[in-house]
């Protein structure tokens, strides 16, 4: 075997070599199914939440309402006005035309899908921007109108008299991003809807 070895040894390092990157293709290849498999249950997991939120709250009823878990009922208020945005033509036009609360509380739905105040800022209309403000302050939170307002203004491509502060940006994603703040949110929501249940059922 030594000998094979000495005499043929440009043929063992190829072999060598072979082995090593089909090891490395084997673990990348494993690596690459372990994340799809992660990937695929959290999407399968998504959809069986919005399953049961639609299936709860859509059409969403004051029965619903009264006997919902307060961590989830913005969420499945803002999926049924979603799913009624969905079926107009003009979604901009259809959002104007709902009410003051089902306005606040869609917009502060998008708000936490977005995670961060700048992602909110950047991806988002003026009609939604206008918008977060006063959803704050509507659910008992206007300590944070401040903040919110001067993010606004900041990211206004028609506003030329305030430039981007990226330190003032960090520390508000900081803050909005915070896991505390983004329950808080929605159960200061959901404090709202069980209070203007009129805002917010199909049949009132």
């Amino acid at each position: 075997m030594i000998d094979w070895f000495r005499q043929y040894w440009p043929y063992a390092l190829a072999l060598v070599a072979a082995c090593a990157f089909a090891a490395f293709m084997i673990k990348k290849a494993a690596a690459a199914y372990r994340k799809h498999q992660t990937e695929f249950h959290a999407q399968e997991a998504k959809m069986r939440r919005l399953k049961a939120l639609k299936e709860t709250y859509v059409p969403l009823s004051r029965e619903a309402i009264a006997n919902a878990a307060p961590d989830e009922l913005l969420e499945g208020t803002a999926l049924g006005l979603q799913l009624k945005l969905q079926k107009e033509e003009n979604m901009e036009r259809a959002f104007l035309a709902l009410n003051e609360g089902q306005q606040f509380i869609y917009t502060l739905d998008v708000f936490l899908s977005d995670k961060t105040a700048a992602v909110f800022f950047k991806e988002n209309g003026q009609i939604l921007i206008s918008r977060i403000a006063p959803a704050f302050c509507a659910v008992g939170l206007s300590e944070f109108q401040p903040q919110i307002e001067k993010l606004a203004v900041m990211f206004d491509e028609n506003d030329e008299t305030t430039s981007l502060d990226r330190a003032f940006i960090a520390a508000a994603d900081e803050v909005f991003s915070s896991g505390d703040l983004l329950t808080k949110i929605k159960l200061q929501g959901a404090n709202y809807i069980q209070h203007h249940p009129e805002m917010f059922c199909a049949n009132d």
